[in-house]
């Protein structure tokens, strides 16, 4: 995976079944995780990302994880992105158009 400046993401995201530690239901497809090294130690919320699109879930921003600055998504269509807010900061948007979702 590779993000460049403008927050367009490049590369492959590996097909994963049935992994239910992300979810016991809806646990097969692609999955992108991001790290926010500004996130670890913080107080809940400070770095917030929503996955919007064809198939997103999520109806509101989600707080990435302050104990080691992750949060994982699983990515339903190429028309996905993911809106970035961390406080003090600009809101950025990662755009998921040229990734390729593998389907084995």
């Amino acid at each position: 995976m590779n993000i460049d400046d403008t927050g367009k993401v490049t590369g492959s995201l590996k097909h994963v079944e049935n992994w239910t530690e992300f979810s016991k239901t809806d646990n097969s497809g692609n999955f992108i995780p991001l790290y926010f090294e500004e996130a670890k130690g913080q107080a809940k919320g400070t770095v917030k990302c929503e996955l919007k699109g064809t198939g997103a879930k999520t109806k509101k921003p989600v707080a990435v994880d302050k104990k080691d600055g992750l949060i994982v998504f699983q990515i339903h269509d190429k028309d996905n992105t993911i809106e970035i807010t961390s406080e003090g900061k600009e809101t950025k948007t990662l755009t998921l158009t040229e990734v390729d979702l593998k389907t084995e």
